[in-house]
């Protein structure tokens, strides 16, 4: 009896030591990276950091934060965030948001407010750390600008993931799956309203509700390197993209997408995307009110739409391909412009 009374006093003992010795390096870690943070010309502040969850957990509590990069003048402002690991399995964290903070842009200030914002990181438990998924969720979320629009959204998830038994992943090295569920999405009530304001010329007028009822879509991404510990270094690069699955539906507009896009010989992106969407005609009226169309082009872009809407079997739903090519893309008969570099420039 007293040597198994010994021996869990012994384990008790080199487990806490284990702890106290593990949470002293998650502290002396964050206030390294502040510190490091600051010597690069960031602003990098706090006012606390304690760590506790004895015996099973790290939890650890930044205070107090105030992150900017000065040159490109943006920032990040929150009371708190939280971060939580199992002792027994540091390469899976959690990280806990507060219920309201700040962004800083060059031209303006928005105001971020959640329900329940959080996010989990998992490594696979290999020396190199490889991702295995990161999964950022919120039960409702709201962003207010200084710049005049808010916008908002219900129960959303995205992640990215690069576990081998996601369907469709593909057989491509370095091959991630980015996903996107949005339901709920409350674009700014000033646009809406806008939207329904334009009138086009033999076109229904504008109907769509304040919310888009889903957004929905999920992305096969394929980079130069994997996305590990050595990420900083490499500096992996988009070789290849697959749109696996687009969904969108806001009142009677929907549309879907699928294709994919990898690097041409000379670096830009080729390949094409092509969308499919229904009840068309409330297109125009989006364009106008985003500014991306002036109101007298308006009607010519709708009988250009309709004529294209009329090769197919159903003439509410528009096809349209966006193709890019020998280092230009455009988005049906509209040209776009150049097309993107995805392999950085040698030399």
């Amino acid at each position: 009896m007293r040597k198994l009374l010994f021996l869990m006093v012994a384990l008790l003992a080199l487990w806490s030591g284990y702890w106290f010795v593990g949470s002293k390096a998650v502290r002396d870690g964050v206030n390294n990276w502040f510190a490091d943070a600051a010597a690069q010309g960031l602003v990098a502040e706090k006012t606390a950091v304690t760590v506790a969850g004895y015996p099973n957990r790290f939890d650890l509590t930044v205070e107090g934060l105030h992150l900017a990069d000065p040159t490109a003048g943006i920032g990040w402002t929150a009371p708190f965030v939280q971060v939580f690991a199992m002792t027994w399995k540091p390469w899976h964290i959690i990280a806990a948001f507060p219920p309201e903070s700040q962004l800083a842009l060059p031209d303006q200030v928005v105001t971020v407010g959640s329900e329940g914002l959080r996010a989990s990181f998992r490594a696979k438990p290999a020396l190199d750390l490889p991702l295995a998924a990161v999964i950022l969720e919120t039960n409702h979320l709201t962003a207010s600008s200084t710049a005049g629009w808010t916008v908002g959204a219900g129960r959303s998830v995205a992640s990215i993931s690069a576990d081998e038994d996601l369907p469709g992943a593909g057989d491509a090295p370095n091959t991630y799956v980015l996903s996107l569920d949005a339901a709920e999405v409350t674009p700014d009530a000033g646009f809406t309203a806008r939207v329904n304001a334009v009138a086009i010329p033999d076109l229904p007028p504008p109907d769509l509700p304040d919310v888009v009822e889903s957004l929905s879509g999920s992305v096969f991404l394929t980079l130069s390197a994997p996305l590990d510990r050595h990420a900083g270094e490499k500096k992996p690069y988009l070789t290849r993209l697959e749109v696996n699955r687009f969904t969108f539906a806001w009142g009677k507009l929907a549309a879907t997408a699928k294709g994919q896009i990898e690097a041409d010989d000379q670096g830009f992106a080729a390949g094409e995307i092509r969308f499919e969407i229904t009840n068309w005609d409330r297109v125009p009226s989006l364009l106008v009110a985003a500014g991306l169309v002036k109101p007298e082009m308006a009607p010519t872009i709708a009988r250009g739409m309709q004529a294209l809407a009329g090769q197919s079997p159903d003439a509410t739903v528009l096809p349209l391909t966006v193709k890019l090519a020998e280092g230009w893309m455009s988005f049906g008969p509209f040209p776009l412009g150049p097309a993107p570099r995805m392999v950085p420039p040698t030399g």
